[in-house]
């Protein structure tokens, strides 16, 4: 890695800024779909630098949009507005004020990175060759809650023709990014299993149905589907995170719920899974137990060719190209920011990984790692990058 690189010196005047607006957002981090103060900070400065804002009735999500020339193209670039629920371990004059809530996937610097780009671009419009909309969206972390997806269907993405976002990356080391062309993501889904049998006392088991012992079948069944159903070539996880169930430890369960997540690579591999679970599901009803399964989740995310490129050209304008890792592998973990691509005219968009550790200074923590840091250093670099996008 070379440590050598450079963000134009009338970016560099936004560094107070930038560092000021991260560790206030820092600070306030909401559940998803509950992010009232982060939207309000976020849209009040959207409001101050000119940009026309629209919002959504009921949702936390907005837009804002900086039209210079109606012949340009115009360039969506997302940033997620929520944080985890978990307290915050950073212990430091900008430590999370919100109680069990902390930005420990670095959505703070993410909504930093598109408030300064947005900045700059408003002052230098001469620059600019693409119409821009800001994405602040809700709700990226929970599959549950609605996010992109309901974005999307409440228009965010109306005549989009490119979209970008960023995801930092703590163990990545600043000046640096990572990405591919091609599948970026995988699917992902959350998966909820509700499994109702019927109680009996534990010395007279054949006069119930036990929903433990059920539950545990079709899990272990769906290990077994990774291993002889799908392609070896494909990769496939089928994980259970939580079971809960039973009450007492002489009685059959009469309820238990398991959650855990289904991952692939292709569409192929995600519907092999999903269809194998909802037959072992059906045969589980048929044999007398009430069960039910929902799924909430995200198509994988493919960075288009052209747009792969439009990030490869704009960071080598000021990134040695050791520093551009444009060939890695994709990530195992699911984006919603898959829905904004497929909504623009011809599925034209991209997502990049972004260094935000710093080993000297003693960063260098995974996502969702408690305490979270970030090197600061990182936000005018994800910056410049969208901007060189937007004045190409």
């Amino acid at each position: 890695m070379n440590n050598t690189y450079n963000v134009s010196e009338k970016l560099f005047q936004l560094n107070d800024f930038s560092k000021k607006t991260r560790q206030d957002l820092h600070k306030i981090p909401e559940l998803s779909g509950e992010e009232y103060k982060t939207s309000k900070y976020c849209r009040e400065l959207m409001e101050s630098f000119g940009y026309k804002i629209k919002t959504f009735e009921g949702y936390t999500g907005f837009t804002a949009d900086l039209i210079v020339n109606t012949n340009f193209p115009l360039v969506a670039i997302r940033a997620d507005m929520d944080g985890l629920e978990m307290p915050d371990l950073t212990n430091n004059e900008h430590t999370s004020i919100h109680q069990g809530c902390a930005h420990n996937c670095g959505h703070d610097t993410h909504m930093t990175i598109a408030l300064t780009t947005a900045k700059y671009l408003a002052a230098h419009q001469d620059e600019m060759s693409a119409n821009v909309r800001f994405i602040f969206q809700m709700a990226e972390e929970d599959m549950r809650v609605p996010g992109a997806n309901k974005m999307v269907e409440l228009g965010c993405m109306d005549n989009v023709d490119e979209a970008y976002a960023l995801h930092n990356d703590g163990a990545l080391e600043t000046g640096c990014i990572h990405f591919n062309d091609g599948v970026m993501s995988s699917y992902g889904s959350a998966w909820t299993l509700d499994v109702y049998g019927i109680s009996a006392h534990g010395s007279t088991p054949h006069k119930g149905l036990d929903a433990i012992r059920e539950t545990t079948r079709l899990i272990d069944y769906m290990d077994y589907v990774v291993a002889k159903k799908t392609d070896p070539f494909s990769p496939a996880v089928f994980g259970c995170g939580m079971i809960n169930g039973g009450t007492i430890p002489n009685a059959l369960a009469d309820h238990v719920q398991a959650r855990g997540t289904i991952r692939s690579m292709d569409e192929n591999t995600d519907q092999i899974l999903k269809k194998s679970f909802d037959e072992i599901v059906a045969r589980s009803t048929a044999g007398g137990f009430k069960t039910t399964l929902t799924y909430a989740g995200y198509p994988a995310i493919v960075n288009h060719p052209t747009a792969h490129k439009r990030i490869v050209e704009a960071a080598r304008q000021f990134l040695p190209e050791e520093n551009i890792h444009s060939e890695g592998k994709p990530m195992t973990g699911s984006e919603d920011f898959s829905y904004m691509i497929n909504a623009t005219k011809d599925k034209v968009g991209a997502m990049f990984f972004l260094g935000s550790g710093n080993q000297a200074k003693g960063i260098n923590n995974y996502l969702h790692a408690n305490p979270y840091f970030i090197d600061d250093d990182c936000l005018l670099v994800g910056a410049q990058i969208f901007i060189n996008i937007l004045t190409r």
